[in-house]
């Protein structure tokens, strides 16, 4: 047999995701993790973003530092981060790959981002599709927080459903900057220590911060082992002991003979 389509064929009868996971990411185009950063991990992060804050200008008070990967070890372990593997592998394809990271930071008051995203047919790297029990996306985000976001701080939010809908161009514009509130445009809460995962053909933004405490949410985005959003790929002399497993993720896109990213022993262990 084919090792390839060995490969395949295992993959498929594995379950990555649980079945009422698979049914709210199809529903909403987005879901949240939780618990998947030890109080441990998130003080540790806390820690070195303390130190590399001064990285980026302040934009009243909005900061957004690019690839906090290369921050050492403990951010270098969330690009595989072993609770987070089984849902990439799921959303993605057993040949994901990392496409670009980065970290933003808001203080109280601060604004960025609208209502943006969705599959519109033209962005070929903004997509979701099903078929005979399969989930696969175009450019997905994985976002690892390290402080709250409570119902009504800010922060992300979206319009749950529009990584299918047909009538993406009839969101007010109003709606989507934030000048007038709409029942469908949702802020999901989330504690440190919590991920969330959405597809970039789901319309999302950022809402203004409210909270007295920082934001902080650390965004890894990942592609299809075929295709790439950001024009720079990874420079892997910028990391110290990648893992073989790291390498393969960080690979820039391909087609032919393209590696599995997680060995299927891994995943058997």
């Amino acid at each position: 047999m084919n090792p390839e389509a060995s490969y395949e064929a295992k993959i498929e009868k594995m379950q990555f995701m649980t079945p009422e996971e698979k049914f709210i990411f199809d529903l909403d185009g987005y879901i949240v993790i939780k618990d998947v950063l030890t109080p441990d991990e998130v003080s540790e992060l806390n820690a070195i973003t303390d130190e590399k804050q001064g990285l980026a200008k302040d934009q009243d008070g909005y900061k957004n530092i690019g690839k906090p990967s290369t921050w050492g070890a403990p951010f270098q372990t969330l690009i595989d981060h072993p609770k987070i593997v089984p849902y990439l592998i799921e959303l993605l394809g057993p040949k994901f790959r990392i496409d670009h990271d980065y970290a933003i930071f808001m203080t109280k008051g601060a604004k960025r981002g609208r209502l943006h995203g969705g599959d519109n047919g033209y962005e070929g790297d903004h997509w979701y599709k099903y078929k005979d029990g399969v989930m696969r996306n175009g450019l997905t985000v994985l976002t690892y927080f390290t402080a709250p976001a409570k119902k009504g701080d800010g922060g992300f939010s979206c319009i749950p459903g529009t990584h299918k809908t047909n009538f993406l161009s009839s969101i007010p514009q109003e709606v989507r900057s934030f000048e007038r509130e709409a029942h469908y445009v949702v802020q999901p809460e989330v504690e440190a220590g919590d991920a969330l995962i959405f597809t970039e053909a789901l319309v999302h933004g950022t809402m203004p911060w409210t909270a007295d405490h920082q934001r902080r949410a650390f965004l890894y985005k990942y592609s299809p082992g075929h295709s790439s959003w950001s024009q720079n790929y990874y420079d892997l002399d910028q990391y110290e002991n990648l893992t073989e497993q790291q390498k393969r993720i960080m690979a820039p896109p391909s087609v032919g003979r393209r590696s599995d990213s997680v060995a299927l022993e891994t995943l058997m262990a």
